[in-house]
């Protein structure tokens, strides 16, 4: 009879042990597992949530790209204009200098006298590059 209640006392410290160890300890691993599926939930659900905002800023990124490449050629093309536009107005500016110039010639030509021109004509073909030859070789028949 000694081993019942041997056996019964050591129950008894089995018991309290179970009741006083073993369950808190239980209880513990139990809330850590709970609060590790918790956190796991929530850390699957930011990552979910990054995901979605990486793909919203590759998208934005994207557009973005693309609207900068846009206003790049527009004011390119813009650019081209006024550049065409420049040079033409500076080539007309030119040319217009070139006729006032052109016609400033003609003007004072015609406005010598009969006289003048003539006068002008002689000594141009003596003075130009024949001319002077041509003068040497008429004295030159003058004199002999």
């Amino acid at each position: 009879m000694t081993q019942p209640k041997e056996e019964l006392g050591m129950l008894e410290r089995h018991d309290e042990l179970i009741h006083h160890d073993i369950i808190p300890r239980l209880e513990k691993v139990e809330k850590a597992q709970m609060d590790f599926s918790t956190q796991a939930e929530v850390i699957t659900g930011q990552v979910k949530e990054v995901t979605v905002q990486v793909a919203e800023i590759k998208s934005s990124q994207t557009n973005l790209e693309l609207t900068v490449m846009k206003d790049g050629q527009e004011t390119r093309s813009i650019l081209n204009k006024f550049v065409d536009h420049y040079f033409a107005t500076d080539k007309e500016r030119l040319q217009t200098e070139r006729d006032v110039i052109h016609v400033d010639e003609r003007i004072t030509l015609k406005r010598f006298s009969t006289r003048e021109k003539i006068v002008l004509g002689v000594v141009g073909a003596f003075a130009g590059s024949g001319g002077i030859l041509a003068g040497i070789a008429a004295l030159i028949q003058f004199f002999k």
